[in-house]
């Protein structure tokens, strides 16, 4: 089976998605895309070696040359222009894995994947739930502290709603009693400040934090000596930050809503507060968490011994399950 990939090569989720099946599953031709952007991204176009560089979408051309002599093409989110009637003219399969909030239906694929359960009733007929793996030999197991005291948040480049829960965090600092090292990383510089000084918050003495606004290369090393992420997304699907968190084998602290609820361990999980909802090409409802319950859910890892031990185990125990060397036999299975 020859599989072609049409990818992103930049620092964002969809560029980490597709370079991360390049690493993987060793497509036999890539197609990288360079979409027009009011914030251009830097491209890595060394990630994918040997692949086909289009500025701007792909033409007929382009894909005439890309599709020949495939069997499959995987893609993420996008059919960059008309992929799929070119390639059924060409007879070549196509997979679309879609994010729920951006769904087109409109779009044509021979397969749509799911890479998680969140509304998944509301998915064309046919769909297969596909999860994302995990890159494990990115992430290195190491000894774990007794309890956690380095908590990790990525708010990456901001989304609408505050999509990654950065302000409830901010506001659930103030609540937190242990002592504790917050590292938040965001590739807006000022975002985290401008919420800092909009909502006058304070945090305590026994709370130090580190906002980080670095575009990294590395992604994998952002999780290096963290002991816990704290992650009250309001919405969403795939989420590659809690996927690479489990990854690096620490517990993920999430709103008990759909899909988080539906993989992650129960006992990590804080009573979700409905916020409204929004339309984007579906039909969106959004969650807040209060601050005082996450404050307590970040307490009982950091200061309970057993809690935490446990979340570890838990944690490795997920890492196993969704990583490459598991999920690649159902990759190949779908594309065949």
């Amino acid at each position: 089976m020859r599989l072609g990939l049409i990818a992103r090569a930049d620092n964002r989720g969809l560029g980490q998605q597709t370079w991360a099946v390049q690493r993987n599953l060793h497509p036999a031709k890539t197609m990288v895309v360079d979409c027009p952007s009011m914030q251009p991204l830097q491209l890595h176009t060394d990630r994918f070696p040997g692949a086909h560089i289009v500025r701007g979408l792909p033409t007929e051309l382009d894909y005439a040359q890309f599709l020949d002599g495939l069997d499959v093409v995987y893609t993420a989110e996008t059919g960059y222009g008309d992929l799929w009637s070119i390639a059924n003219r060409m007879g070549v399969r196509t997979v679309l894995h879609a994010n729920y909030e951006f769904l087109d239906l409109r779009d044509q694929p021979t397969v749509w994947a799911a890479p998680s359960l969140w509304n998944f009733d509301r998915w064309p007929a046919g769909t297969t739930h596909l999860p994302v793996p995990i890159e494990t030999d990115r992430f290195p197991i190491t000894e774990k502290p007794l309890t956690a005291s380095r908590f990790l948040h990525i708010v990456g480049r901001p989304a609408i709603h505050d999509r990654n829960g950065t302000l409830d965090l901010l506001l659930a600092l103030q609540h937190v009693t242990a002592p504790i090292t917050v590292t938040v990383t965001c590739q807006q510089p000022g975002y985290v400040s401008s919420l800092i000084r909009e909502h006058n918050i304070h945090t305590p003495n026994n709370v130090t934090l580190v906002v980080d606004s670095a575009d990294r290369d590395d992604y994998w090393t952002i999780y290096d000596n963290q002991h816990a992420m704290i992650l009250p997304r309001r919405f969403g699907g795939l989420c590659l930050p809690a996927n690479e968190a489990i990854g690096a084998g620490i517990p993920v602290i999430m709103p008990n809503i759909e899909p988080n609820n539906l993989w992650l361990c129960g006992a990590w999980l804080t009573e979700a507060i409905h916020a409204g909802e929004f339309s984007a090409k579906q039909h969106i409802q959004f969650y807040r968490t209060d601050p005082q319950v996450l404050a307590a859910k970040i307490d009982q890892l950091a200061l309970d011994e057993d809690f935490y031990g446990h979340s570890v185990y838990m944690a490795r125990n997920l890492r196993k399950a969704l990583s490459w060397e598991t999920l690649t036999p159902r990759y190949l299975e779908v594309f065949a």
